[in-house]
């Protein structure tokens, strides 16, 4: 059996900020179609390996990879158009501005009257409706709506309709749901399931690894800047992975063999 070449290859990482070592080779693969959840506590490094992956900081030493090309140049930008969406519960949407304009926020279309640009409102509010119906929004809302009167919820599914729209081939989710209700989250964790099922990747960042384990194909584990776990979930419980980071990260690295 022909072993998959992981969409995204972190290969020795390491990220020094002056002499804080924030990562300590670091090397793990993330494949299309897997929803992994990254979990740790505070500091243990997760949110530093996803930065890097998202442009935001540039490694000190190691080697990235996208799809088997390695990454010369970390920026935003150049993430973004490599198919990489970050999904946040506290940004990434314009309270003020409708759910159509930030449904396209950034890639809004045009039009040209008399060769003149103007904002193609009309293919705004009809993709954007399409999407947020899929993606579970309430049928007394209207794309010309502004986002604040929508739940955390909602606005979760405005964020990930637009990631799957745009053709995105990952999807980060750091920690998705903070501050929702209990059917909001089960709402956003059934849509990171689909996101998996059409294909995509799913990065779930998360303190919470009961819930994680449910949804995801593998957990890694960070502590400290290093990565001292990486397990299939059907071959170790959440149980046993919690008391990994309880110990502090004192385990043989564990994972079932393909």
């Amino acid at each position: 059996m022909t072993k998959q070449q992981p969409l995204i290859q972190v290969k020795n990482l390491h990220l020094y900020f002056g002499s804080f070592h924030a990562l300590k080779n670091v090397s793990v693969d993330f494949n299309a179609g897997e929803l992994i959840g990254l979990v740790g506590d505070n500091g243990a490094g997760k949110t530093t390996l996803i930065r890097v992956l998202c442009g935001i900081h540039a490694p000190t030493k190691g080697q990235v990879f996208f799809d088997g090309k390695k990454v010369e140049r970390f920026h935003p930008k150049l993430a973004i158009d490599q198919g990489i969406e970050t999904i946040q519960q506290s940004v990434g949407l314009c309270d003020n501005l409708s759910i159509a304009r930030n449904f396209y926020l950034g890639r809004e279309p045009v039009k040209r009257v008399f060769g003149i640009p103007f904002l193609d409102l009309g293919k705004m509010r009809a993709k954007s409706s399409r999407i947020i119906r899929q993606f579970g929004l309430r049928e007394n809302v209207s794309a010309d709506d502004e986002v604040e009167m929508l739940s955390g919820g909602e606005r979760q599914s405005i964020k990930i309709g637009r990631a799957v729209e745009f053709k995105n081939r990952v999807v980060i989710m750091d920690e998705p749901t903070n501050h929702l209700s209990v059917r909001e989250r089960e709402h956003v964790n059934e849509l990171a399931v689909q996101l998996k099922e059409q294909g995509l990747l799913v990065i779930y960042i998360t303190h919470d690894i009961f819930q994680v384990h449910k949804l995801a194909d593998r957990i890694v584990i960070m502590e400290n800047g290093e990565k001292v776990a990486d397990a299939n979930t059907d071959s170790m419980s959440a149980e046993a992975l919690e008391d990994v980071i309880r110990q502090g990260g004192r385990m043989v690295e564990k994972r079932e063999a393909v």
